[in-house]
């Protein structure tokens, strides 16, 4: 069974264009784009993937893993606030709705907030800040949370830009738009802002007013 919202480890069954279709052992399928095939992989081989819904509300599989799953407690970011709740970064391209009812205080754009994930009634992710009652959560501490924001993600910025964009991008952090982001880094413009900064602190980038640089 294909689990929404949590990494599970799925087989390769079919080969496209636009990216492969792992299937679980009962037959069902998602789809894992080509961006996030890692080289080599052929139709047999197992991957471990999250799975989410798209803005189209299909389900699709990341081989990057989420700050939270479902089932999991962690402390996230609040991207922006809406007629109909917050929504929440959770490491993704596709941030999280929490709802206003599932608010314990008024929260804004930026604050850091300890969530709960789960799946809702509509069967999409959701998050709520009532985390006391799910006493069986797993808890991620806050110094995982900061390992994968600040040194995953960059260490994967640093391998795109010099393997697939030969160390040089013609936008910085601050031109680029989202879809770019998505499409070139496979991960939100809010991540990619954080990781150049923390490549551009360590002297292994150089921004320019229209470019990223790798320096080695």
């Amino acid at each position: 069974m294909i689990e929404l919202g949590k990494m599970q480890t799925l087989k390769i069954a079919r080969e496209k264009d636009f990216g492969v279709y792992l299937e679980d052992n009962e037959g069902a399928s998602v789809l894992l784009p080509k961006k996030q095939v890692p080289n080599g992989r052929t139709i047999g081989d197992e991957l471990s993937v999250f799975v989410y819904k798209d803005s189209r509300d299909r389900l699709i599989a990341t081989t990057q893993k989420p700050l939270v799953a479902v089932g999991e407690i962690a402390k996230v970011m609040v991207k922006d606030v809406t007629k109909i709740g917050a929504f929440v970064d959770i490491g993704l391209e596709r941030d999280v709705l929490l709802p206003y009812h599932e608010m314990r205080y008024e929260v804004k754009k930026g604050d850091s907030v300890e969530v709960y994930l789960y799946v809702d009634h509509s069967q999409r992710l959701a998050a709520t800040m009532y985390t006391k009652k799910h006493t069986d959560a797993t808890v991620i501490k806050n110094d995982e949370i900061k390992s994968y924001f600040y040194e995953q993600n960059a260490d994967e910025v640093l391998k795109i830009l010099t393997e697939k964009f030969g160390g040089h991008v013609p936008y910085t952090d601050k031109t680029v738009q989202p879809d770019e982001i998505q499409r070139d880094f496979g991960m939100s413009k809010a991540a990619f802002k954080r990781s150049v900064g923390k490549l551009l602190k360590e002297g292994k980038i150089k921004i320019t007013k229209t470019s990223i640089f790798c320096l080695y």
